[in-house]
């Protein structure tokens, strides 16, 4: 039986206000706690930020992000161009005249129920290109189907396909233009395949005409008329009809990328500068930001500005952010203006992709030892320089964040061990209270019916 409080009045209740009183004391490693994590936090949420600006830096490092071109087509049913980056900006007019077309055999119809069926007869067939000749088993179990896929198993190696389109054996030579393409074999096997008076169609080469000049292709892609265009024709013009092909920069994407990499920066600073707030030092209940005071931040957000303004050292007419439209206001906001990118694009688009990224080389030079150390290439340029920079924070081995959340997780668990520490110690006040009060009760209790005895042998009883 617990008598704990019977006579003392000192029971749980009386207890647990003790412990209560005492635990006050826990409130000041909880909020330590609290205050760590947070700023814990908060640098995460900036690394996430800095990651990717790093990412739109990536994006303008890429030549393309601002040589990219453009294709415009009068009409896009005779033709179909792409332009990469190394394509100049012009005008031209194409005319096709004839399509490239495949050497090609047409058998006369097979009679036989199915492409599947047997056809029961068999020898040797031999085809005959320009490369060579190369011969085809046929079997008696043999259909059409798997004859045809005899001879495109060996496609790769003969350059010949076969296909079958109405019980007729059909054979083509892969490459386009006029090609040698012969068919023989032994017995009747190539009657019996209607192979015998195949109907030969010879290729043909593609005919065009770029803003007048004759040109001769056995295909249909050509990539080596224009620099940096790819043309894919597809139907013949007809009379004088002709294409025009517009070649422009892609300013869009030139402009939506830079753009993309301004936003996040001002994105980025501006949540450095809402966790750097001191607030209002002079207000009763004044809230500041979560690493307000931080001495890295600060050096952070100092030289991400300077990074902005930084001028290059080449020679060229690109030499700062500025002369591509990105001004960087007192307060360290960067603000763009798409006209001024767009007319250094158009005056030289290779300064403009070089200003972010280019490779220089590195001179041979001696060691201190005397040994010749070989030259060597290097990428420099702003997104080399501020990549390099952005990444001291954000590496995942070694970079300062990272250090910084591995600071906050010892620290963090040191608190939770004294957390531990504070409350087992509680638990031991809590019971040496409760044992405590429990021997008063037992000690009254004692005395009590001591005094009861004494009474009672006395023959004074209580009344």
């Amino acid at each position: 039986m617990n008598i704990m409080g019977m006579y003392s009045g000192m029971d749980m209740s009386m207890v647990e206000q003790l412990i209560q009183a005492e635990s006050s004391r826990k409130v000041k490693f909880t909020q330590k706690k609290e205050q760590y994590t947070q700023s814990q936090n908060a640098w995460k949420d900036l690394n996430t930020r800095l990651d990717s600006l790093y990412k739109r830096l990536d994006d303008v490092r890429k030549t393309e992000s601002f040589n990219s071109k453009t294709v415009e087509l009068t009409g896009e049913e005779n033709l179909a161009v792409t332009a990469d980056e190394g394509a100049a900006t012009g005008e031209y007019r194409v005319q096709v005249q004839q399509l490239a077309t495949q050497t090609r055999l047409t058998g006369d119809r097979v009679t036989t129920d199915s492409i599947h069926s047997e056809l029961s007869f068999s020898g040797d067939l031999t085809l005959t290109t320009g490369t060579g000749s190369f011969n085809v088993t046929v079997e008696a179990a043999d259909s059409l189907k798997s004859i045809s896929d005899k001879i495109n198993g060996q496609t790769e190696e003969t350059g010949v396909q076969a296909s079958i389109v109405d019980n007729r054996l059909i054979l083509s030579h892969n490459e386009y233009g006029l090609q040698d393409l012969t068919v023989s074999g032994t017995g009747t096997l190539t009657a019996d395949l209607g192979l015998d008076a195949a109907t030969a169609v010879p290729g043909k080469s593609a005919l065009f005409t770029v803003d007048g000049l004759a040109i001769e292709r056995t295909t249909n892609t050509i990539d080596d008329v224009i620099e940096g265009l790819s043309f894919e024709l597809t139907n013949i013009h007809e009379g004088s009809e002709e294409t025009k092909v517009s070649v422009t920069a892609d300013m869009d994407k030139a402009a939506e990328t830079l753009e993309k990499f301004v936003e996040q920066y001002n994105s980025t600073q501006s949540y450095i500068k809402t966790q750097l707030d001191v607030g209002d030092p002079s207000a009763e209940n004044n809230k500041t930001g979560k690493l307000s005071g931080d001495g890295t931040l600060m050096r952070l957000q100092s030289n991400l500005r300077k990074m902005m303004t930084k001028q290059s050292t080449t020679t060229s007419s690109v030499s700062s952010l500025a002369d591509l439209g990105v001004e960087i206001s007192r307060d360290g906001t960067a603000s763009f203006d798409r006209e001024k990118l767009e007319e250094q694009i158009k005056s030289d688009p290779n300064a403009v992709s070089d200003f972010f990224s280019r490779t220089e080389t590195v001179p041979e030079t001696t060691d201190a030892n005397g040994d010749i150390v070989p030259a060597t290439t290097k990428k420099v340029g702003f997104s080399e320089d501020m990549r390099s920079f952005v990444d001291e924070y954000i590496s995942s081995s070694s970079g300062i964040i990272k250090t910084r959340n591995d600071t906050y997780d010892r620290m963090i668990r040191d608190v939770d061990d004294r957390i531990s520490q504070f409350e087992d110690r509680l638990e031991a006040k809590k019971a040496r209270y409760i044992k405590e009060f429990t021997a008063l009760d037992t000690a009254m209790m004692q005395a009590e019916s001591q005094l009861e005895q004494m009474y009672s042998q006395l023959g004074m009883g209580q009344e």
